[in-house]
Parts: C-alpha cells; structure tokens; sequence
C-alpha cells in the first residue's frame, strides 16, 4: 500500500501502471492481481479506505471537563489541531490528495461509505457537545446544528489550506480565525 500510495500521490492513477506497481515492489507480473484480484481501482479504494480510517481512529471526541464556553472553545480548538496534525502527516497527507485528485475514479462503495465516515464523525462531535447543550447557543434540540457548523469551520480551513494555498501548517493566523469563528457561533447565547 506505502507503494501505491506513494507512486499514486506522485505521479496520479491513472498514470501509475500495475506494471510499474509490480516493479516497484519486486514481485512478478501478475502477482499483485493475486492480493487484488480487481487491480488497481481496488488498491485505490484500500488506499483511501485506509486513509480515512487511519485519521479517524486517531481522534478523540472528548469534551468532558469543560465547564465553560471558553474551554469548550480551547478544546474544540486542541480538537482541530489533533485533527489537522493528521491530515499532514507525510502518508496520510498523500492519501487525503488522492482521494481529492482520483475522487472521480472511487467506486460507489467508496464514495458512500466516506459520505458514512464524515457523518460518523459529526455525529461523534454532537455526542461530545450534548453534555454541554448548556454552553451552546440554542435549546438542546439544536446540538446538531452547533455540530454541524463545527464540522464545516473545520473543513473548510483544511481544505483551504491544503487544496488552496498547498499550505500543511496551522498557522497562527489561522488558528486565530479558528478561534473567532468558534467564539461567535459558541458565544450567541
């Protein structure tokens, strides 16, 4: 997989031959058909499967100890830091790029059991916020919607930052927008 995902972040899919695969890992011709039987397309969407999954597992969606909307902010904050500091990792950074780059080659499977994990992780963000529906704005019905807003700061400033400006650092200007936006949607109560 480190191969493939290597050869695919640096010269794309459809570019990388399973040849070259095969050379590259020092086995015969054919054989890489024997551990992937559909080729290419499946260690594309083991690749992105594993990506993903190997960022996720490494979150933890623990609030517990806030007491206060401040906190609340700071941890949500240390949250996006975990979060970004994953995305830029050298192997998951390349599968994040692919995924971006081939995300028109996934199959359905892929590309639904994401859509899967990216409401998984809402959800997990909304589980963490509901012990503190008190510091949120709105009723308690509205923890969703707070979690959702969060979610969408959150991606949006990683992908402005590695898909836009190609920029894998959280810089403090950014860190300090975080912030703002957070304090305004958590501060409107």
């Amino acid at each position: 997989m480190d191969v493939a995902r290597d050869l695919f972040a640096e010269k794309g899919y459809e570019a990388t031959t399973t040849r070259e695969l095969n050379k590259a890992l020092g086995i015969a011709d054919g054989l890489l058909y024997y551990y992937f039987p559909h080729g290419k397309q499946e260690i594309l969407d083991t690749i992105v499967r594993q990506g993903l999954e190997n960022r996720i597992n490494e979150v933890a969606f623990d609030l517990s100890g806030v007491t206060t909307t401040a906190e609340l902010v700071d941890q949500l904050l240390q949250l996006f830091r975990t979060v970004w500091d994953l995305f830029t990792r050298e192997d998951n950074y390349q599968s994040f790029m692919i995924t971006v780059r081939e995300r028109m080659l996934l199959s359905d499977d892929e590309s639904s059991w994401m859509n899967t994990v990216l409401a998984g992780i809402q959800t997990e963000i909304m589980q963490a916020l509901r012990p503190h529906a008190n510091l949120l704005p709105g009723s308690e019905a509205d923890v969703p919607v707070v979690a959702s807003i969060i979610m969408d700061i959150l991606q949006r400033h990683l992908y402005e930052a590695l898909l836009i400006s190609n920029r894998r650092e959280l810089s403090d200007a950014t860190a300090a927008q975080m912030r703002k936006e957070l304090q305004f949607m958590l501060f409107q109560h």
